[in-house]
């Protein structure tokens, strides 16, 4: 039915959902069927710097050196937790993106010929994940292929 699917995901209770639910029911491993494991890092975190990280560029450098640095980790960590709990998921592609995140899962399902987009329901709080939200009326109108919610 379906060649490719991209599962987005950054750690949030409800992409626990949509990941339990792609491993578990929609792949396997087996076939013809790709899938992509997508995280996207929202683009503002590099704004989050306040006017005290501006007294030299050299400081601000070194901070956003050092974010960037820990996203990096915290998003190996997850995904090496999918590998361990999800043995299918040595045979998935994953990938990590910045940008806008309704543009980004637009685009990334483009170019990598995605045919069916899985993310996680609306969530009031986070627990843990990263925290950016992302707005299904700006998501929507970017889509050329079909998006499943995952209750």
């Amino acid at each position: 039915m379906f060649n490719h699917l991209l599962l987005c995901t950054h750690g949030s209770n409800g992409a626990l959902k949509a990941e339990k639910y792609v491993f578990e029911r929609l792949w396997k491993g087996e076939g013809d069927v790709a899938l992509t494991v997508l995280t996207v890092i929202n683009a503002d975190w590099q704004w989050m710097t306040g006017d005290d990280w501006l007294n030299t560029s050299k400081t601000r450098d070194t901070f956003l050196d050092h974010v960037s640095d820990q996203l990096a980790e915290e998003i190996d960590a997850d995904w090496q937790r999918i590998r361990e709990t999800f043995p299918a998921a040595a045979g998935a592609r994953f990938l990590r993106a910045m940008g806008p995140v309704e543009e980004t899962i637009a685009r990334v399902a483009r170019d990598e010929g995605c045919d069916l987009i899985v993310i996680g329901p609306y969530q009031k709080k986070h627990s843990k994940g990263l925290k950016a939200r992302m707005q299904n009326k700006t998501l929507h109108p970017l889509l050329s292929v079909p998006l499943m919610v995952v209750p």
